[in-house]
């Protein structure tokens, strides 16, 4: 349960001059002496622009109308995924490679007979004794 915020006398003085777009944002600046340009931060801190939104709602006044920015909704938090064991990382392209061996395993299996027939047919002597 959140309590009444009281507001000093400064920050409600403040919700009767509108406040323009330099105030709440940012402005990039180009120096025409010196040929460069710079952002120049805004007139009114964040923090300090919530506290007069935070005003404002209290005192039943609509914060767009005095010239605060609408509020920006929340990013979701980005997560990285666990980093694992490396056997567990590599296990589905193991299981692929196993499947398409598996399926294959006929075939190599009768070449590797052939091939075993091949060598034992080398070492049969010609001789007939």
């Amino acid at each position: 349960m959140a309590s009444k915020r009281v507001f000093s006398e400064q920050i409600l003085a403040r919700l009767t001059k509108p406040l323009t777009e330099a105030d709440v944002k940012p402005q990039f600046i180009f120096n025409e002496a010196k040929q460069k340009s710079f952002w120049r931060p805004p007139q009114v801190s964040l923090r300090v622009q919530n506290d007069l939104r935070k005003a404002c709602i209290q005192q039943g006044i609509d914060p767009l109308s005095i010239g605060l920015p609408a509020v920006q909704p929340r990013k979701p938090l980005r997560t990285k995924p666990n980093k694992l064991e490396k056997h567990e990382r590599t296990r589905a392209e193991r299981q692929e490679t196993i499947r398409k061996n598996v399926e294959k395993m006929p075939e190599t299996i009768q070449a590797w007979k052939e091939d075993k027939l091949k060598e034992a047919a080398k070492q049969k002597s010609s001789l007939p004794f």
